[in-house]
């Protein structure tokens, strides 16, 4: 996610909030105690389709696997397919770098920055919506992210040598379908079509537990043809990127997005959504695909959760509000308070308890 506040331009045009993205509202007493019932029984309704889903993803010989985020700071919503999976190749795929997000404002990022709580400043500090410096802000905090993680839990990949530059190639100077070039939008007016939003750079984890790619499709400005575009550049480049090609690629997992359960939190961002689309409807060939949602989405197949030691790990905060988490750390400065975490019912964009729909299984 480019955040909560970062993805605020979908959600600011229905939230009566400025600078608030939609939330679910919170249940009442009767509904909450329904919504237990409804949870458990879907834990209960879904553990075969989840253990069916697991012996795929746990083959021998080890699999390569795919976690597709349209932001930097998207992949917990996926972690509950992430952790404690030691033969497993994780590449996590990060397709804009969020350079939207109202908090590269050199003024919001002093409010709202906390160092004095031990959240972590980005290398280098941002200078506001759409530079280079957000950008690489929001990649820097994202290698972190994945660096402490890796120290909770060492199947994640996190010793990153130094990142490797790659372009999105060209053929006839339009590589979308028609014809169409690819571009982005920095700003309202500002259109780039240059060769920066062909760039891709990618880090190799130093003992072979994954990488992670770097696109640069544009903040806001994702559609489906863009998504395939870099996730066929992705598949048919693995050799030359040097992602493990000998392993076979398992899955492809998206972030969330709910676009239509009043259960959980409604999170309709067009990023996220094209990310679903494309997934949904495009075979890669590959075997399972996914993506987060709601567990009462009527295509929900199978949902896991994250484990207490990896979600201590990312959101733990002592009594006293410092930040001891990685994303509490390394994403703070991302939000003006803290970052709400559910259990159970899936009304905060990170959740505990994740599901997901599953294609081309």
């Amino acid at each position: 996610m480019s955040t909560p506040e970062s993805h605020e331009a979908a959600a600011l045009k229905k939230s009566p909030i400025p600078h608030q993205p939609l939330t679910s509202k919170r249940l009442s007493g009767g509904k909450q105690i329904l919504g237990w019932f409804i949870v458990i029984t879907l834990i209960i309704a879904t553990v075969v389709g989840s253990v069916a889903v697991s012996f795929q993803r746990n083959p021998v010989p080890p699999t390569a696997n795919v976690f597709v985020s349209p932001h930097p700071d998207d992949e917990f919503q996926m972690w509950s397919l992430i952790q404690d999976r030691p033969h497993e190749y994780k590449i996590f795929v990060f397709l804009t770098r969020g350079e939207e997000s109202r908090f590269c404002e050199p003024e919001t990022f002093k409010k709202v920055f906390r160092g004095e709580l031990g959240e972590i400043a980005p290398i280098p500090l941002p200078a506001g919506r759409w530079t280079e410096d957000c950008q690489e802000g929001r990649i820097d905090a994202t290698i972190g992210y994945l660096a402490d993680m890796s120290q909770a839990d060492p199947t994640v990949p996190g010793d990153f040598e130094e990142p490797r530059n790659f372009e999105i190639p060209v053929e006839d100077g339009a590589p979308l379908p028609g014809g169409q070039q690819l571009c982005r939008m920095d700003g309202e007016d500002n259109q780039v079509c240059d060769a920066s939003v062909r760039d891709v750079r990618v880090w190799l984890d130093s003992e072979d537990r994954g990488a992670v790619i770097f696109f640069n499709l544009g903040d806001g400005d994702l559609t489906v043809d863009n998504v395939e575009l870099a996730l066929r550049t992705l598949l048919d480049s693995r050799e030359e990127w040097g992602l493990a090609p000998e392993l076979e690629v398992g899955t492809l997992v998206g972030a969330f997005a709910n676009d239509g359960s009043k259960w959980c939190f409604s999170y309709p961002h067009p990023d996220h959504l094209a990310v679903h689309e494309a997934l949904r409807n495009i075979d890669f060939k590959v075997g399972p695909q996914m993506g987060a949602t709601c567990f009462l989405d009527p295509n929900q197949k199978m949902s896991a959760f994250v484990n207490r030691k990896s979600t201590r790990a990312s959101f733990n905060i002592d009594a006293d509000g410092n930040r001891l988490g990685a994303h509490e750390q390394r994403y703070g400065w991302l939000h003006a308070e803290t970052y709400p975490l559910s259990s159970i019912l899936q009304n905060t964009l990170f959740q505990r308890f994740q599901s997901f729909w599953v294609r081309f299984n």
